[in-house]
């Protein structure tokens, strides 16, 4: 039931007020302006009933003083008032007012009247409620639509409109043009499954080197794009490139996957002037040399290539110096590595095995589905089979996966009947740690003699 105030310092008023409306509603009453204010701080009302002339604080006065609070301006306000002039009916809809009844008012106008009110506040309410609601479903759909859905960056509509815009006004800042050099090779020998989480990876460090008000968006496939407004000065966005360069270098690595994939950037910086179109050309032009010339690096357009190969060299060698430090001393167990490095091992295997006449076998471990659908997927299966590849061999053995399903592993200075040995006891490990899959999966194998 809906609570109306009644204020009125005549309490025979309030008494008739009530009479007219109790059926209706929850009636309450005051007798002046100041107690009316005190009763809104602690009960909520749906409507106000007040009197225009009343001893210490008017009508007029309490109107405002409601109007001016945000929690009580919506509250629907009549007036009581003996003054019947069409001018009085102005002022008491200039001071906030809803509508006004005629005093001695008649019950059945009054429950007319005060019903409407609300009714019409409630229609009010609810349309507010409904455009509000409307509003935000625009503005969601308006933000799925300049958002890129893998990275959850914004897209190429994001920067054209907003680069745009910035640059018609006169904005200066700097342009990156990045693409992620040897991204197929990533999807083909991986999965599509690595090569999203690798852009999604570089979309985080992107983010990561950026601030409030900056533009960072994915064009398509491996293409990003990120402006820095206001961003003028040459060394901060050189400093700034290679740091991108360098800490996608270092996460790719700590991954499992360095040396696959390297980030290349062209980069122009605006002087003012210049539209959309003309600073992505140079900075897309800037890049193009960057990729005819070794990648992994960044250049400014217009720059020669030997300032990228000097920033090629500083970037490489600062990444290599910072993984020697790094050591590899607390590694235990066989070594796994990604496939494309493990081949280049292979080589050199072979090469040392051809001058020493040591014997070595090459296994290849094949995971086969017993179950579906499995407990786990098969990319949880193989990360399981690495960890016990490398807790079970020797650390002078290698390891790397060769298929979304088979593991190739060389077992150095050893002969047939120990690389079955061997292979049987890595199986048997592997069942040991994971129980549920002796149901599931079926390993099986193939050794070799190098």
């Amino acid at each position: 039931m809906k609570r109306v105030l009644v204020v009125d310092d005549d309490w025979m008023n309030c008494v008739m007020a009530k009479g007219a409306l109790g059926d209706t509603y929850e009636v309450d009453t005051v007798s002046s302006g100041e107690e009316a204010l005190t009763f809104l701080e602690r009960q909520p009302v749906d409507l106000v009933l007040m009197d225009i002339m009343m001893p210490g604080m008017s009508g007029k006065e309490t109107a405002q003083r409601i109007k001016e609070r945000e929690d009580w301006k919506e509250i629907p306000l009549i007036f009581l008032t003996a003054d019947s002039d069409p001018a009085t009916e102005v002022e008491c809809l200039k001071w906030g007012a809803d509508d006004f009844i005629i005093k001695p008012f008649v019950p059945l106008v009054m429950n007319t009247r005060v019903s409407r009110i609300l009714e019409i506040y409630e229609l009010r309410r609810e349309l507010q409620m409904k455009l509000e609601k409307r509003t935000k479903q625009m503005e969601t759909a308006t933000l799925k639509s300049l958002t890129d859905a893998l990275t959850g960056i914004h897209n190429r509509d994001y920067l054209v409109k907003h680069l745009t815009e910035w640059l018609e006004m006169g904005g200066v800042g700097t342009l990156f043009m990045i693409d992620l050099d040897n991204f197929k090779t990533m999807n083909d020998t991986y999965g599509h499954i690595m090569g999203d989480t690798t852009l999604q990876k570089f979309a985080q460090i992107l983010k990561e080197y950026s601030k409030e008000g900056d533009m960072v968006c994915r064009l398509a496939g491996d293409e990003f794009v990120t402006f820095y407004p206001n961003l003028t000065d040459r060394k901060e966005a050189g400093d700034k490139a290679q740091n991108i360069i360098r800490k996608f270098s270092e996460e790719m690595g700590e991954m499992g996957y360095g040396g696959i994939v390297s980030v290349s950037i062209g980069i122009m910086m605006t002087s003012g002037g210049e539209d959309f179109q003309t600073i992505y050309n140079q900075a897309d032009k800037a890049l193009y040399v960057v990729k005819e010339n070794g990648k992994n690096a960044y250049l400014f357009y217009g720059d020669s290539t030997e300032t990228m190969e000097e920033i090629t060299t500083t970037v490489d060698l600062e990444y290599v110096r910072g993984v020697m430090e790094k050591g590899i001393s607390e590694q235990k167990g066989a070594f796994h590595m990604a496939f494309e490095e493990f081949k280049n091992v292979y080589d050199f295997i072979l090469r040392c095995v051809s001058r020493k006449h040591q014997k070595v076998q090459i296994v290849l471990f094949t995971m086969e589905e017993l179950k579906k659908p499995m407990t786990v997927g098969m990319e949880e299966v193989m990360k399981r089979w690495e960890q016990a590849m490398i807790s079970t061999l020797r650390s002078m053995d290698t390891g790397a996966r060769y298929s979304n399903c088979q593991y190739l592993a060389v077992l150095m200075d050893t002969n047939d009947e120990h690389g079955r040995i061997a292979a049987e006891r890595l199986i048997e490990r592997f069942y040991e740690s994971n129980r549920a899959m002796q149901t599931e999966v079926k390993v099986t194998y193939d050794v070799r003699t190098m």
